[in-house]
């Protein structure tokens, strides 16, 4: 008896071509992912790859996996993020701006120049009788707030700063700073030229200076503010 050949359909054809194409689509998918992962581990993580392979095949994979998805986790740009980001550079610009006007100082220096103890500076700071900016773990206190000059200081302070910060009211410590560096061009009249509050308490301010600055003070923030 003869060899009966199997006869094939085009549809056992179509499946298996189908059946190698998935195949093949498959490992095309596992190689761009295994490529994608490791060109993350590549550029973040390259001091630790070669302790991937150590690992056994059944937890390989997965390690290479977690560990990519956790860095494009903590790398991933959210509107969240550069939120967050925007308010670091704007601190870190603002410290930037306060070493203009001779930095800032720790309650430690500033108790030695007010003569007083560190709790006692928190407090000062607590009654508005010094600028204090919380930052983070620390109280930091703007330089240009102290004098120790007897032209333009008194008790450590410059001359008229407490008068005027009684008078900033419901203002911020970032924006108390603020209106001591802001340009003004009038007291009670015109000025020759702007100025600042800090200049003209740095010059020696007289009696009716630091008043047309406590009145300013009063008003910062305001619509009657100019």
């Amino acid at each position: 008896m003869g060899i009966v050949a199997k006869k094939t359909t085009n549809h056992q054809i179509g499946r298996q071509s189908v059946s190698l194409d998935h195949s093949e689509l498959v490992r095309a998918r596992l190689a761009n992912l295994a490529e994608h992962f490791i060109d993350v581990l590549r550029n973040k993580d390259a001091e630790n790859i070669h302790a991937l392979l150590t690992l056994p095949d059944d937890q390989f994979w997965s390690e290479i996996k977690g560990r990519a998805n956790h860095i494009e986790i903590v790398e991933m740009s959210t509107p969240e993020k550069i939120e967050h980001q925007e308010y670091i550079d704007n601190r870190n610009a603002f410290l930037a701006h306060l070493g203009k006007y001779g930095g800032v100082y720790k309650s430690s220096m500033v108790a030695e120049i007010l003569g007083i103890s560190r709790p006692t500076v928190n407090k000062y700071g607590e009654q508005s009788k010094i600028i204090v900016l919380n930052w983070g773990s620390e109280n930091l206190y703007p330089v240009f707030q102290f004098s120790t000059d007897e032209n333009n200081g008194e008790r450590g302070l410059l001359k008229g700063l407490p008068a005027i910060l009684a008078s900033l009211r419901n203002v911020s410590n970032v924006r108390k700073c603020n209106f001591f560096t802001r340009e003004i061009d009038t007291l009670d009249k015109a000025l020759d030229k702007p100025t600042t509050a800090l200049e003209t308490l740095r010059k020696g301010a007289t009696e009716e200076e630091i008043r047309q600055l406590v009145r300013l003070a009063g008003i910062f923030g305001t619509p009657d503010a100019a």
